[in-house]
C-alpha cells in the first residue's frame, strides 16, 4: 500500500488528518513531518505512524523518506505553515510558507511522487464584502495571504512539470473550527460564555468557515483521482454572518446569547489604547490587537458553491460541527 507524508501533522488540522488516515486502511504508513510531537498519544502507539522531527524550511532528504518505504506511490499532504495574523515578523511568513513549498515539491520530485494536496487559505482573496469565487483575482492584504498565494504558484509549477502524471489539489479553507483549535471560535465561545462578547461594529459581517474534520476528510478525498489541477474554496456554500455563528454557538453549547453591539470607532480606539498600555507595561494583548479588531469587522465573503457542486460532500453543517465539537470536548470548546 502507498505511504502518506503529512507535513505539519502535529498541528491543528494535521492531527485530525493523521487520525483519519490511521483509522482507514488506505495507507500502509503515515509519516508526520513536524518539529513538534503530536499531542495525541494514540498516534505514537500506532505501528503505522512515524514522526520525523524536521523543519520544512530546510531541505528534506529523500533518503530519509526512502528508508521509511516512501516512493513513487506515496502521497504528500502539505499542511505545514505559520498562519497566526498578527503574530510573527512579516519575513517569517514568506520564509516558512514559500521555502516550505519549495522543499516539499523538491521532495516529491526526488521520490517520484505525483500527488500533492496543499492546504492554502482564503487569505489570498483578501478580506472583502464582495463575494469571492475560485475565479476571482487574488488580492492578499497581509503577509500570510501573499505567502500562501506564492506557495500555491510554487505547487502549480511542480504540477506543470509533468501535467500528464502529476495531480495537485489546492484547498483554500476559511476559518477552521473544531477540537484543539484554540483560536477564533474558541475565543468567541469563551467570550459568549463569560458574557463579555459584543458585536464588533456590525452584526452582518460574513465569515467563511469550515469544521476541521471536514477539512481532513476533503484532504483524504481529493488525494485520489486523475492527473491535473483542482482548486476549491473549502468553506460552506454560503458564508454565515457573525450573528448566525453566535446564535449557533449559543444554541449548541452552554454559551450565552450575544446582544450588545459596540460602534467600530469606539472599539478601534479602545484597541489602540490597550495596545499602547501593553507597550508601556511590557505585555502584549494579542486578542485585542487593532489589526485583529479590523479583521473581525470586515467580511471574508467566500463562496463554497464549487465545492458543493463537486462529488465531495461536507459531513457537518455549521450547527452540526459546533455540536460535534462540544460533545467531543465534554461540554467545553477548546
Amino acid at each position: 500500500m502507498p505511504h502518506a507524508i503529512v507535513t505539519g501533522g502535529s498541528g491543528f488540522v494535521g492531527s485530525h488528518l493523521v487520525n483519519q488516515l490511521l483509522e482507514s486502511d488506505r495507507y500502509d504508513k503515515i509519516i508526520n513531518v513536524d518539529l513538534e510531537p503530536s499531542e495525541i498519544s494514540a498516534h505514537e502507539t500506532s505501528d503505522r505512524y512515524v514522526h520525523l522531527k524536521k523543519d520544512i524550511r530546510e531541505e528534506l532528504s529523500p533518503d530519509l523518506f526512502r528508508e521509511q518505504g516512501c516512493g513513487s506511490d506515496s502521497v504528500i499532504f502539505n499542511l505545514a505553515a505559520i498562519c497566526k495574523i498578527p503574530g510573527y515578523p512579516d519575513a517569517d511568513y514568506f520564509h516558512t510558507n514559500i521555502e516550505g513549498a519549495k522543499n516539499v515539491c523538491r521532495l516529491a520530485e526526488a521520490l517520484g511522487c505525483n500527488r500533492i494536496i496543499f492546504t492554502s487559505s482564503i487569505s489570498p482573496y483578501g478580506a472583502s464584502e464582495e463575494l469571492k469565487t475560485e475565479s476571482s483575482v487574488p488580492e492578499p492584504k497581509d503577509p500570510y495571504g501573499s505567502s500562501k498565494l506564492a506557495a500555491e504558484y510554487i505547487h502549480r509549477g511542480w504540477q506543470e512539470k509533468d501535467p500528464q502524471n502529476n495531480r495537485l489539489t489546492i484547498l483554500r479553507p476559511g476559518i477552521i473550527f473544531g477540537p484543539r483549535e484554540r483560536a477564533n471560535f474558541t475565543r468567541l465561545y469563551t467570550s459568549l460564555k463569560k458574557h463579555f462578547f459584543a458585536y464588533p461594529g456590525r452584526r452582518d459581517t460574513r465569515k467563511a468557515c469550515i469544521y476541521v474534520k471536514d477539512v481532513a476528510r476533503a484532504c483524504r478525498y481529493f488525494a485520489d483521482g486523475s492527473a491535473g489541477l483542482e482548486l476549491y474554496n473549502l468553506v460552506y456554500e454560503e458564508p454565515p454572518t457573525i450573528e448566525q455563528i453566535c446564535e449557533v454557538i449559543h444554541e449548541q453549547t452552554d454559551a450565552g446569547k450575544a446582544r450588545l453591539l459596540i460602534p467600530s470607532t469606539l472599539l478601534l480606539g479602545a484597541a489602540h489604547m490597550i495596545r499602547l498600555l501593553g507597550k508601556l507595561i511590557g505585555k502584549e494583548f494579542v486578542g485585542i490587537h487593532p489589526d485583529r479588531v479590523k479583521k473581525v469587522m470586515i467580511s471574508t465573503n467566500v463562496s463554497g458553491a464549487k465545492l458543493a457542486q463537486s462529488p465531495f460532500n461536507l459531513k457537518y453543517s455549521l450547527s452540526e460541527g459546533v455540536a460535534d465539537w462540544y460533545k467531543e470536548c465534554d461540554g467545553t470548546l477548546g
